[in-house]
């Protein structure tokens, strides 16, 4: 009854319109006008006027309402304010808001019989002030607040975002005019806020509604929690047409960081200006993923499709029925895919193939049409699963579909390539029994763009045209590649990046304009190859994030152009190179010299063949840092960007030993010494690091000053290079070429990060006050030049191992790390 009830009012609401007596203005399918015979919409005049601006209404022959909205006078197709289309049964299909900068504060909107539905007051643009929806009889059924276009308190029947408004034709213009004599100014950064998590105490709400049309009756209604700049809902009650409670969602079951429900029912609705007519979809979810039945329904009430889903997935019978509840199709999915029955697949966006299932497998016919229109547009037989006889629609790469045509289950004949619409054709080429033969041409925008002979399979004669390179060949072998700045404008000599020229087949020039060069401006740049390889010229490196260009002559290199990649990161397209690096017999003696890792960039700056400073940038997501060595004054010098961090390292001479010292704005936090590894522990307070080095075990002494852990927290990469790579065997300036080479492998670099044990060091000491080891694993070489292996906890011997081969010492302190581990956690609790 109650299905009945919302049929008949639907057709009132359509029939009853307080327009239908005036003039009309008829319209064909393509808005142009025409007889009433021949009309597919018309248009009411006079239409209601306010200001400068006009209400549009529009409807469909059959009197069913199209459009409704403000334009203004002087241009149809500027819209302001709320709008919203209408399918052909009167449904919303399409709801936008846009500005509203006219003097017209207010905007008035009615229903179908002339009577006012809401009214919304404007400012600056934007909606401020009340918002308010009317019942039929003119009570009010929502009153909501806006402030600078954000709901601030109160009902609403819709509550999105307050930035989301449309620009009309006349605004885009005046937009365009006036950014043309703008000033280029810094993005303003805001922190991203992620709402809504389930410990948050809501404070601030605006609710969304929706009412069962011609009704003062809920059918749902949602609370948002606005006291943050993203929209995040935290209750939710759906509503039959009687009253009665359907569901209550509630903080917990939306998504934690999103808008979705995550746990409970999802209901869709026919709407008419935001009035629920009828349930258009149910569907059930849990932890976010579909579970249950998912049932769609006609206007009527009638089931149109009901699928049941497992963890997301369709699983079992999904049943399709008519208007009238006979069932049309029935078909079974198993683990989400077609397995059994006839199927129609979305395809391309604007296509759809119906295809039989056999088992999982596609058999029989398979028929492709066109989603706007039905018309087909191919039709194949499978056997197997494969195309086997007639034309099939394929996928075959990201936003690439082909029309193909099979014969015996090959490829024969022109086929056809296309992105998603089908009528817009990128390339068609011929096969016989699946080996290309025969002309490939190439389209844009239906215009021909090249073309390419093919013989046996292989490119021939002619232009094969790709996105943004273009390969000339000529009687079987390739004679030119040009690349284009952008897939656009090909024909346009000023959009050519390079183009590389081959002779028999084989790279031989190279003219290149992707960049320019500050010490010898010029429109290109020619560089010849021999043997394929580098020979005299000038030779991009063709990356993105950072490039440079390389100079040869007679096969070596002799300069290296580049430029700061951090202020140039944006500035890839067409580069301007104003740093110089010099090479010597191939290998770099003045400048700076780059090394590109995964998450890391080393920039390196020789003077006269000898390295005297580098930078380690390190890159992660919104993170930068950068950490400067610098050889100087018998010292190795430290920078740290973020922290602001100043440092440095030193060997000084004691007796007949070598002391490393690491001091951090002036003051020392470590100092470190080589240890003896013997048969006797060693006399010493502090820590002792043990490196399997060259078949030997060496050890290191650390002693750390105290009363500066946060300095030494605050400077942790220093801390772990000076730990790790400083030889006391060796000079300072060695020991900073050794520091640059270490960072300079991505090996070495991952070592830098983490807690784990760190390249070749195998095991640590701590040594107490007493001079007596504390904790840690104690080395002793013994006089069988085999090793002893001491676990200490608490000052105690936990556990040794005697007499261990060199090469079975890391394995054997692996066992006692892990005893160590589980006594200090059985200890723990």
């Amino acid at each position: 009854m109650t299905t009945k009830i919302f049929s008949i009012i639907l057709i009132l609401t359509s029939s009853f319109s307080f327009s239908q007596n005036g003039d009309r203005i008829y319209y064909d399918k393509d808005w142009k006008e025409t007889s009433k015979e021949n009309a597919s919409f018309y248009r009411i005049k006079p239409s209601k006027k306010i200001g400068n601006l006009f209400l549009m209404e529009d409807f469909y022959s059959n009197k069913t309402p199209q459009f409704q909205g403000y334009a203004l006078q002087s241009d149809e197709n500027s819209y302001v304010g709320d709008i919203v289309w209408y399918d052909e049964k009167g449904f919303d299909t399409s709801v936008y808001q846009y500005y509203n900068k006219t003097a017209v504060p207010v905007l008035t909107y009615y229903y179908p019989n002339g009577k006012k539905r809401k009214t919304a007051e404007y400012k600056n643009g934007k909606k401020n002030g009340f918002s308010i929806v009317y019942h039929q009889d003119g009570t009010v059924l929502m009153k909501g607040k806006y402030l600078n276009g954000k709901p601030v308190e109160g009902d609403f029947e819709e509550v999105r975002n307050w930035d989301d408004y449309r620009e009309n034709k006349l605004d885009e213009e005046a937009y365009q005019e006036q950014t043309e004599v703008m000033v280029e100014t810094a993005p303003v950064m805001v922190e991203d806020y992620q709402a809504g998590t389930k410990k948050k105490v809501i404070t601030k709400i605006v609710k969304k509604k929706i009412f069962w049309i011609n009704s003062k009756q809920l059918a749902q209604e949602t609370w948002y929690d606005i006291e943050y700049d993203r929209m995040h809902p935290f209750k939710q009650i759906n509503y039959d047409a009687t009253g009665k409670v359907l569901q209550t969602i509630n903080q917990n079951d939306f998504e934690e960081y999103g808008s979705e429900i995550s746990n409970g029912i999802s209901y869709e609705y026919y709407t008419q200006n935001k009035f629920a007519i009828s349930v258009k979809s149910k569907t059930a979810y849990k932890e976010r993923q579909k579970l249950g039945e998912e049932i769609r329904y006609f206007s009527n009430g009638k089931i149109q499709e009901s699928t049941k889903y497992l963890d997301g997935e369709k699983i079992g019978d999904e049943i399709v029925y008519n208007e009238n509840g006979t069932v049309m199709t029935k078909r079974i999915y198993k683990k989400g895919e077609p397995f059994d029955g006839n199927f129609d697949e979305n395809f391309s966006g604007s296509l759809f193939v119906n295809t039989n299932y056999v088992n999982g497998i596609i058999e029989g016919e398979a028929i492709a049409k066109k989603q706007e229109n039905d018309s087909i547009v191919a039709t194949g037989i499978y056997k197997n699963g494969k195309p086997y006889n007639g034309t099939f629609i394929i996928e075959n790469g990201k936003d690439r579909h082909e029309l193909i045509r099979i014969v015996d289950f090959k490829k024969n004949g022109l086929q056809k390539v296309f992105s998603y619409n089908i009528d817009n054709v990128l390339e068609t080429y011929t096969c016989v029994n699946d080996v290309l033969n025969g002309e490939t041409i190439f389209y844009d925008s239906g215009e021909v763009t090249g073309k390419l002979e093919y013989k046996n399979g292989l490119p021939y004669e002619g232009k094969l045209v790709e996105a943004e390179r273009t390969t000339i060949y000529k009687k079987g072998a390739i004679a030119e590649e040009i690349f284009y700045r952008n897939k656009y404008e090909r024909t346009d000599e000023n959009n050519i990046l390079k183009s590389k020229h081959y002779t028999n087949g084989k790279l031989s020039k190279i003219d290149d304009r992707s960049f320019t060069l500050a010490e010898k401006m010029q429109d290109s740049y020619e560089g010849i190859y021999k043997d394929e390889k580098p020979y005299s010229g000038y030779f991009s490196a063709d990356l993105r994030e950072f490039n440079y260009v390389d100079y040869y002559e007679n096969g070596t290199k002799k300069y290296q152009y580049s430029n700061n990649y951090l202020e140039n990161l944006e500035k890839y397209q067409y580069p301007n190179y104003d740093i110089k690096s010099t090479y010597k017999e191939g290998k770099i003696v003045d400048g700076p010299e780059y090394i590109k890792q995964d998450r890391q960039f080393i920039s390196k700056y020789w003077k006269n063949g000898v390295l005297k400073s580098f930078d380690f940038d390190v890159f992660a997501m919104h993170y930068f840092n950068r950490y400067h060595f610098e050889l100087k004054n018998n010292a190795i010098e430290l920078e740290e960007f973020n922290n602001k961090v100043k440092g440095k390292i030193v060997l000084e001479k004691s007796g007949n030993r070598n002391i490393g010292k690491f001091s951090i704005d002036d003051k020392v936090l470590v100092v470190s010494s080589l240890l003896e590894v013997n048969d006797v522990a060693p006399l010493e307070t502090g820590s002792v690091l043990y490196f399997e080095t060259n078949d030997k075990i060496e050890a290191k002494l650390f002693t750390t000053i105290e009363g500066n852990d946060e300095k030494r927290r605050d400077s942790e990469i220093f801390n772990t290079v000076f730990t790790l790579y400083m030889d006391h065997n060796k000079t300072i300036e060695e020991n900073f070429n050794l520091i640059a080479e270490k960072i300079s492998s991505e090996k070495d670099v991952e070592l830098l990060f983490g807690n784990e044990p760190k390249g070749n060091m195998i095991a640590g000491l701590r040594l107490n006050q007493a001079k007596k080891p504390e904790i840690g694993t104690l080395i002793l070489k013994n006089k069988n030049n085999l090793y002893d292996l001491q676990l200490f906890l608490k000052g105690k011997i936990l556990e040794e191992k005697k007499n261990v081969d060199l090469k079975n010492v890391q394995t054997e302190i692996k066992i006692l790390n892990e005893r160590l581990q589980k006594k200090m956690n059985e200890d723990f609790k």
